[in-house]
This record gives C-alpha cells, sequence and structure tokens, in this order.
C-alpha cells in the first residue's frame, strides 16, 4: 500500500495552512515540541491536547498529520466534532497506521459503541508502539466518559493545556500569517484587529482570510481605514 493520508468519508482533509511554523507558541512552546517529537515516532506515543475553543488545537493535530506524512507515514485525522455523520466504524484499520490524530474527543464521550470502539484503537495503536495524538475541550479527569478502561488510556501520557496567546502572541500571529499570504500588515493594523474583532487565535485567522479576499479584490493595502470600512460592511 503507498503511504498516505487514510481517505476518510465526507471529504474530510488537512488544511494547507496547517503547520508547526504557522503556530505561534509562546506559553505553549514546550507542548509543541513534544507534539513534534511525537509526530516524527521519537517522543511520545501518547499526548492529550485540550483547551478552549481557537487556541489551536485543531492545527496542531493536522499539522502533526502533514509533518508526519512528509516522511513518508500513513496518518489520519479524525475530527470526532463530526461524530453524529459517521459511525464508530470509521476506526476500523487506523489501529495499523503510523500516526492517529484524533480532535474533540469529548464528544464521543457517553456513547458506549464509541467509547468501545475508541478503546480497541488505543491498544491496537499501544501494542504497535504506534502514536497517538488526541484532543478535547477539558482534561481527561472531566469528560463524559463512561467506560472506565478508556479513561484510564486517556490519561496515560502527557497532557498539556493549550493556553490562549496574549495581545503581543496575536499581533505577531496576525503578521506572519499575513506575510505568508503575500500580505503587508502593519502593527498598528494588526492591533487595530485586536480591538475590533474576536479574540482567539481561530477568529482572527479567519477574518484575516476575509481581508485577504476583499484586499485581493479591491487591490487596496490592508490600512486601518481600509480595514475599518470591511468591517463596518461586515457588521464586525
Amino acid at each position: 500500500m503507498a503511504h498516505r493520508l487514510l481517505q476518510i468519508p465526507l471529504g474530510i482533509s488537512l488544511r494547507e495552512t496547517a503547520s508547526f511554523d504557522a503556530f505561534i507558541a509562546r506559553d505553549n512552546s514546550q507542548a509543541l515540541t513534544d507534539i513534534k517529537n511525537c509526530a516524527a515516532g521519537t517522543g511520545e506515543q501518547f499526548l492529550y491536547l485540550w483547551g478552549a475553543p481557537g487556541v489551536g488545537k485543531s492545527h496542531l493535530l493536522q499539522a502533526a498529520c502533514r509533518a508526519a506524512q512528509r516522511g513518508a507515514n500513513r496518518v489520519a485525522y479524525v475530527p470526532l466534532s463530526q461524530v453524529d455523520e459517521f459511525s464508530p466504524e470509521i476506526l476500523s484499520g487506523l489501529g495499523a497506521l503510523d500516526l492517529v490524530c484524533l480532535d474533540d474527543i469529548q464528544r464521543a464521550g457517553g456513547d458506549a459503541e464509541w467509547e468501545r470502539g475508541l478503546f480497541t484503537l488505543f491498544n491496537q495503536l499501544r501494542d504497535r508502539g504506534a502514536p497517538l495524538i488526541v484532543a478535547a475541550d477539558a482534561p481527561p479527569t472531566r469528560l463524559p466518559v463512561r467506560l472506565a478502561d478508556l479513561r484510564s488510556r486517556l490519561e496515560w501520557g502527557l497532557c498539556y493545556q493549550l493556553h490562549p496567546l496574549d495581545d503581543a502572541g496575536r499581533v505577531q500571529l496576525l503578521t506572519e500569517s499575513a506575510q505568508r499570504r503575500g500580505l503587508s500588515l502593519a502593527e498598528g493594523t494588526a492591533r487595530y484587529l485586536l480591538c475590533h474583532s474576536t479574540r482567539d487565535s481561530a477568529s482572527l485567522l479567519a477574518l484575516l482570510d476575509r481581508l485577504d479576499r476583499a484586499s485581493l479584490a479591491a487591490q487596496h493595502k490592508l490600512t486601518i481605514p481600509f480595514v475599518k470600512t470591511i468591517l463596518i460592511q461586515e457588521g464586525d
């Protein structure tokens, strides 16, 4: 079998912008280091990430898959936020891969069939020494998991709470992300965005995507007056 990303139904794919270089670590630098090592197969076999929405959990899981894939590994990224759209059978076969990343694992808690499937997958990967990275909105002790054996598996390995960026980190995220898009975003404009938008990383990057499109359509630089006009038009 050719080394590739495991194809999952519903058109699930990795974002091209998901990379370790695009993640501003700040207080999450140790977590980033261990995720890189895990993806490379040289670190901890099991990592558990948790934190509020928008702190970069999905970004890091997808970045790990992209990094491992470049090393000719077979990987799978499974967003369990879509748990209502597919069955636990999607987990079958994942235990034979080189890296598995499970996002929003809390969504499977309380469902006996999903919990059994996850428990089986944990054991398969453990027995082969293959790495597993999971992400959730809470630490493992606070997940709605009923299967005691699965809960104990979730408490294995390293557990990291991902912390949100401070304002300096948010400005860095915006300016560097703009640069990767071929845009020039002055620090003053970036700080203006912080004062007039939702401040979590995911929302800021989504806003930058919209401004990128608006800038391209208008052939206009991202100045404060231009950004202000776009925000007014969008009702932000």
